[in-house]
């Protein structure tokens, strides 16, 4: 008999863990302890309802067919500007998210999920690596997808300055199969975007004088790439019943909710980071309370591209309520780094926030528009978005205050390649709650209504 199996059998801690038998597992055992009956699988395009309506400002809807349960939706649109052989199109490092302003999911006219452009980025933060990457060249963001560009500084011909933009709707219903719509019980569901309200984030770069100046993008051929996933009549029969037989369906789901701006001043150059306070005003159940800085306004340099429209570098956290202090001036850094906690092992999970895996030492070098700059205050144990694990209730807190101290600005601004004209620019904090709800489908109608929040 082998010396390890001798030893084990003589040992009173094993002796005592052996007789918790219903905890004892036999891995060389085969069992089949879970298995998801095979299933049909559709992708297919949705056209809009009013394909006109793509200038800025505007809202584009599409109808979703009643088709399987939905397991991803995908934004997909075009982007056309005049050929110039003398300027090239420029985006900020946040690419064409910047076109826009919120996502809703619709029932009969009423939204019951939501994003805005500021949760947008949220949600994108909390991708792993590799998903921020495929979001990152679906949206052209830090220059990713480039390559589609260069025809567009000697283009001859519209064809040569069309380019492809792809955007996956990261709402709650594509988080996890049992919050999938269902179109074929659920009445209508309707997917609305707005357009934002200016294109001016796209300019051209004037290489003659190194500077920026308007260019005039369109957006055309919008539609809507579906993922759906098809039961067998029989199987999606039992669906329905399992969920809705007993009378009406009340499933706990997950929204975001954007808090007004707040507005301030950037510091001037080697001097302490402005701080910026925020009293929340929501009343959800929050499991995570997002915070990111951003700069929005136009920008006529490299200097001040660099840091438009992209999170900016934060020195640190405070959150207070009721009195009590729930962050106590918390490093940023620690957050960007270590804020995602996870259960699994490994405890952070596979990606605790990224932005600092391209530099070999792991440093933070104060560059702008990192992923890792949308900070968030996980309150629950889990960063997971397919479970629930904690919340923290708004509503009975008094004046939840948030305050954030930026980063100092060097003189070498807040990239390593910007001088200090960012200095005194004015900048806006975002402030997004991902909250908790009850919604409600009718058990004989399929009507979605959206019943507690709080």
């Amino acid at each position: 008999m082998s010396v390890s199996i001798q030893s084990n059998a003589q040992s009173a801690l094993l002796s005592s863990l052996d007789q918790a038998t219903g905890a004892l597992v036999n891995p060389f055992e085969y069992a089949i302890s879970k298995r998801i009956k095979a299933h049909g699988k559709t992708t297919y395009r949705v056209q809009p309802t009013n394909a006109g309506a793509t200038t800025a400002g505007t809202t584009i809807s599409w109808d979703l067919p009643k088709s399987g349960f939905i397991r991803s939706m995908t934004l997909k649109f075009e982007v056309e500007c005049t050929a110039d052989a003398a300027n090239k199109l420029t985006t900020p490092a946040t690419g064409f998210l910047n076109a826009i302003e919120r996502v809703n999911i619709e029932s009969s006219s009423r939204r019951i999920l939501t994003m805005d452009r500021a949760a947008i980025m949220c949600a994108y933060s909390d991708l792993g690596k590799e998903q921020r990457e495929a979001f990152e060249r679906g949206l052209a963001m830090h220059g990713q997808g480039s390559s589609r560009y260069s025809a567009n500084s000697a283009a001859s011909s519209a064809s040569g300055t069309s380019i492809e933009v792809f955007m996956p709707l990261l709402l709650s219903c594509c988080d996890a199969s049992n919050q999938s719509l269902q179109t074929g019980f659920l009445e209508p569901i309707r997917v609305s975007i707005t357009w934002a309200s200016s294109f001016a984030f796209a300019r051209k770069r004037q290489t003659a004088a190194d500077t920026y100046a308007d260019y005039t993008i369109t957006v055309v051929k919008p539609e809507l790439i579906v993922d759906s996933i098809l039961l067998p009549p029989a199987d999606e029969d039992a669906v329905i019943s399992a969920n809705f037989g007993s009378g009406p369906l009340s499933s706990l789901v997950y929204d975001y909710e954007s808090e007004t701006d707040t507005n301030a001043t950037m510091s001037a150059v080697d001097a302490e980071g402005t701080t910026i306070t925020k009293e929340i005003k929501s009343t959800a159940c929050a499991t995570d309370i997002y915070f990111w800085v951003e700069d929005d306004g136009s920008y006529t340099s490299d200097a001040l591209l660099g840091v438009n429209r992209v999170p900016l570098p934060v020195e640190s956290v405070s959150l207070s309520a009721s009195g009590q202090t729930i962050y106590d001036n918390i490093p940023a850094q620690f957050l960007g780094c270590f804020g995602r906690r996870s259960l699994r092992d490994g405890f952070f999970g596979s990606a605790a926030s990224g932005g600092y895996e391209d530099k070999p030492t792991g440093d933070d070098d104060g560059e702008a528009g990192k992923s890792a700059y949308v900070y968030r205050l996980q309150l629950g144990l889990d960063n997971s978005k397919q479970f629930d694990s904690g919340a923290l209730s708004l509503r009975e807190l008094n004046s939840p205050t948030l305050t954030v101290k930026m980063a100092r600005l060097s003189p070498s601004g807040l990239r390593r390649t910007s001088p200090d004209a960012v200095a005194t620019r004015a900048v806006k904090m975002h402030v997004v709650i991902r909250k908790l709800g009850l919604q409600v489908v009718d058990s004989s109608s399929g009507r979605v209504t959206s019943l507690l929040s709080n």
